[in-house]
């Protein structure tokens, strides 16, 4: 199975920084990966609601491979796609149009 990393970064309002948390993990093949990564996504949504939690910008992104020891971003070369929260919702970006611009500046929020 191959391995896929996976990237949460979240910043609350008046928050200082931005927490960043990885996890690497063996998926069937990339649409698993981007699967558990949705259901990542929802989760935070949720957990937002309960605990009245205003994020400034939330995303979980999926890139290929064991990639635990790297700086990740959405120009990394192996860079799948991301899910971006907002208030109600989560929609996926993927590599493609990222680098397209067509949703960069949604992605990096």
């Amino acid at each position: 199975m191959p391995a896929y990393t996976i990237v949460t970064t979240s910043a609350a309002q008046d928050a200082e920084a931005a927490e960043v948390n990885t996890l690497v993990d063996d998926f069937a093949n990339e649409s698993e990966a981007i699967g558990y990564a949705r259901r990542m996504a929802d989760e935070l949504l949720g957990l937002a609601d309960q605990l009245t939690l205003d994020f400034d910008y939330t995303n979980v992104s999926v890139h290929d491979g064991d990639l635990l020891e790297e700086e990740l971003d959405p120009t990394h070369p192996s860079f799948i796609g991301m899910w971006v929260l907002d208030d109600e919702s989560v929609a996926f970006v993927g590599a493609d149009d990222f680098r397209d611009g067509a949703s960069g500046e949604l992605a990096l929020q």
